[in-house]
């Protein structure tokens, strides 16, 4: 597993909020980012001449967008030389580089009918509709329009190495480097920052004490799972809130337990967030799903986790898989994640496939680390 899958993880778990607060990715953002992940090779480019008007000469941005120039990812102003780095990209344009980078193939099949039948991206959105690349509030429409997040950009790759295996980078190799001080200038500011952060956490922007520890679990956990081959954790604000709740509920109430004083277990913690409630646009059948049926069929259970079996209630087979772990007493982060390695229950969960999404909770001392994954097979 290479370091590039971690990067997608490390971006989810510092991007992850409301989709409100996502920064919008710009042309340089998104083509620097696709090809730090997918590992492909950037021109060797001679001379001091610049190849666009607005892009710095000899610059690693001017590198990677001559890269996808090359590719046909992005066009050149015939007249001007320049290639709008700065532009917002949409979903249609990513989805048409990501395409395009990874060779998908061109039209298959999709129900959306919001795609204009001439757009460059129409050959494309049939993957997006079989994979799920993005979240769509109406399953017929994609808004392929809309300005591409941070977090949709992350999670578009994410989700397309889990949909295909066979397109996740097979070797490890030397990732971009983050950008040194003294070459701020030649590439956006905000791109800079997000590449060092996303490698190194404490360089995190500012983040208070408890979301770097945070930060930090999720990095060493998802370095655990990428060692192994298993793609790594993506950030869940619901997981989250049940963990930080158990974590800060342990400490002000001195137990310490994967079940709180009143009988109630991680379970009943993330089902109280709404983490297991179906999308009634995924699943018609709301009234008969019943959640504590599926819990009676479990396929597998661990004193830390449980996977459930498929179980077919009319047209939707729902799937999920639970768990979490808690320490006390650690200083570190790493101290943490290091001690849940030593025990076999314990790195049984954290490794556990079928495992996608972590949220976690620290208080004082007390770490809780919430898994999680939902879907319909």
């Amino acid at each position: 597993m290479s370091k590039q899958i971690a990067l997608i993880a490390l971006l989810c778990a510092f991007v992850t909020g409301t989709s409100a607060q996502a920064p919008i990715v710009t042309r340089a953002e998104a083509v620097m980012f696709l090809f730090q992940i997918s590992q492909k090779s950037l021109p060797d480019i001679r001379g001091t001449e610049p190849l666009f008007s607005d892009v710095p000469a000899g610059s690693l941005q001017e590198k990677t967008l001559q890269a996808a120039v090359e590719n046909g990812m992005i066009g050149v102003n015939p007249v001007t030389r320049a290639v709008d780095p700065d532009a917002t990209v949409s979903r249609g344009e990513y989805l048409r580089m990501l395409a395009i980078l990874f060779s998908l193939p061109a039209n298959p099949v999709h129900h959306y009918t919001d795609i204009p039948y001439s757009a460059s991206y129409a050959p494309y959105v049939g993957i997006a509709e079989r994979c799920r690349l993005f979240p769509t509030e109406q399953q017929d429409a994609l808004k392929p329009e809309s300005p591409l997040l941070l977090t949709e950009a992350a999670g578009a790759v994410y989700t397309l190495f889990r949909c295909s295996a066979a397109l996740q980078p097979k070797t490890a190799s030397t990732i971009l480097p983050p950008v040194a001080q003294s070459s701020v200038s030649r590439v956006p500011q905000t791109l800079s920052l997000r590449i060092n952060s996303i490698l190194s956490p404490p360089l995190l922007p500012s983040p208070n004490a408890t979301e770097q520890k945070k930060l930090q679990i999720i990095g060493l956990v998802n370095q655990e799972r990428m060692a192994t081959g298993l793609l790594p954790f993506i950030r869940n604000a619901q997981l989250e809130q049940a963990a930080q709740a158990h974590a800060k509920d342990m400490y002000k109430r001195g137990y310490f337990s994967h079940f709180n004083p009143e009988g109630l277990n991680y379970i009943d913690r993330i089902r109280q967030t709404q983490y297991l409630t179906l999308p009634p646009e995924l699943c018609s059948c709301q009234a008969v799903f019943d959640l504590s049926e599926l819990l009676n069929q479990r396929s597998e259970v661990s004193p830390h986790y449980l996977v459930t079996k498929r179980s077919p209630v009319c047209n939707c087979n729902p799937r999920f898989a639970l768990g979490e772990n808690i320490a006390r007493g650690q200083q570190t982060a790493q101290i943490a994640v290091e001690q849940w390695m030593a025990s076999p229950s314990h790195r049984q969960a954290i490794l556990q496939p079928l495992f996608r999404e972590t949220g976690v909770g620290v208080f004082g001392d007390v770490w809780v680390q919430e898994f999680g994954s939902l879907s319909l097979e």
